[in-house]
């Protein structure tokens, strides 16, 4: 493993360890942004001071996991794999932060990545290079601009990136510093992208022409956090401009009609507006990029790719539920012309090659696909239904859900644990144990659009 190489995998393992952490302890205020030029293509935070609550709160929650110390007894062997020691040679070279940019290289030169931190005893870093340069083909090189220093692969990399005497930097940026002002600063990690400046270092081809089409050349920003909280990690997304409805693929916000129909012993329900999903299988239909691979597809696996926007005029929901012998999954598709939407999906149906047994029927406006022998019985009886259910009540509250959102999601992770537990035969499942229930959700607010995931963990 090259030095470079090296680098980034303890820093993945930074982030990993610390994203299960309990304390809202970010990034603050220091930042390499002000030694870094405009342009930057990324740039991510992450905090990196062992001693910080964050990482011992993560230390706390991976000791609930009944193989937590051997994972980090793994990670401190694969340092040793790389000639060095945690106690001795990583953790006192560490600053508080782990700062990442990356610049485009221009022309057919590759990107300028580079990595830039601010030890208390630059020394020790410094030492931490050379030791993992030692043997290796590809040397990393570093340079002390200050309370940092730069770490990259090429001296031309840090070049490109640190800003000349007296010139214009990334934290002068109106884009890049609007960006931030969206992004927590007291998260443990944010990323901040320029998507038209991605865009570029992918070249013209298919490929540029697949990122426009999802509306990447028209965003202002997209970004990205992982915060840690008490018992849980969050991870969102985050996008401006107006692309990211293309991007997302969402509508206006909404609460869901159908999730009072969905049985209260559901460990699983997904809802969003199809109009959102319509609107980009058609523009991906029209596309000359795409149309020969949907014709090929069509052919393959004998369906009608038309008949789907058909199917997604209004909302659509998913629930699982426990059966019988397996589970019962249901789709549910809300729609003004139940008879057209029922053909539909059975034309669909029909084409479609080794499907489950499914049954298709109407309820009030919905058009019901199942594998349950009855489920109208089940969306029909009175009672308890899914929102009065205290372990969907409580995550979605721990997950801060609004009352109007472009999509949701829940899954009921001690259920799921328990049904992977029934199947699989293996002691891995019992680090499942610890997991309480994942919630995402969208949010949009002009032409600002977020997706949010929470995982809550015992």
């Amino acid at each position: 493993m090259t030095p470079m190489r090296a680098a980034v995998a303890l820093l993945a393992a930074f982030t990993l360890v610390t994203a299960c952490g309990g304390s809202n302890v970010g990034a603050g205020p220091a930042s390499s942004a002000g030694l870094l030029k405009p342009g930057a293509v990324v740039y991510s935070q992450t905090v990196s001071d062992p001693d910080s609550a964050q990482w011992e709160q993560a230390e706390d929650l991976l000791a609930r996991f009944p193989d937590g110390d051997r994972w980090l007894a793994q990670l401190k062997r694969d340092l040793q794999d790389e000639g060095v020691t945690w106690e001795e040679d990583v953790k006192p070279a560490l600053g508080p932060v782990v700062d990442v940019a990356v610049y485009g290289g221009g022309g057919s030169k590759s990107p300028a990545v580079v990595g830039l931190t601010n030890p208390e005893d630059k020394d020790k870093l410094l030492a931490l290079v050379r030791k993992l340069n030692e043997g290796s083909g590809e040397p990393a090189v570093t340079r002390v601009v200050g309370d940092w220093v730069a770490i990259s692969d090429r001296e031309e990399s840090i070049d490109a990136a640190l800003r000349e005497q007296g010139g214009q930097t990334l934290a002068d940026d109106d884009t890049f510093e609007a960006a931030l002002e969206e992004l927590p600063d007291d998260a443990l990690s944010r990323v901040y992208v320029d998507p038209a400046g991605a865009i570029e270092l992918v070249g013209p081809g298919k490929e540029r022409d697949a990122l426009s089409l999802l509306g990447l050349d028209a965003l202002d920003f997209a970004g990205a956090w992982v915060k840690a909280k008490e018992d849980a990690a969050e991870l969102a997304v985050t996008a401006r401009g107006e692309g990211a409805d293309r991007l997302f693929g969402t509508g206006d916000p909404y609460s869901s009609e159908l999730l009072d129909k969905v049985p209260a012993d559901a460990f699983a329900f997904l809802s969003f507006q199809g109009d959102g999903l319509r609107r980009q299988l058609e523009a991906i239909r029209g596309n000359r990029l795409f149309a020969k691979g949907l014709r090929e597809l069509e052919r393959e696996y004998g369906i009608e790719l038309d008949e789907f926007p058909r199917l997604l005029d209004g909302e659509v929901a998913f629930y699982a539920r426990p059966g019988l012998l397996m589970p019962e999954f249901t789709l549910l598709l809300a729609t003004t012309n139940e008879a057209g939407t029922k053909a539909a999906v059975e034309r669909v149906l029909r084409r479609a090659p080794d499907q489950p047994r499914l049954r298709v029927s109407t309820l009030d406006g919905i058009v019901v696909v199942s594998t349950a022998p009855d489920p109208l019985d089940s969306l029909r009886e009175p009672g308890a239904k899914l929102p009065d259910a205290d372990a969907f009540e409580d995550s979605l509250e721990a997950a801060e859900v609004p009352e109007q959102y472009t999509g949701l999601a829940y899954v009921d992770l001690t259920k799921v644990a328990g049904l992977i537990a029934a199947f699989a035969d293996s002691d891995d499942v019992r680090n499942l144990e610890p997991l309480r229930s994942l919630v995402a959700f969208g949010t949009k607010e002009r032409d600002e659009i977020s997706a949010r995931a929470v995982l809550e963990i015992d």
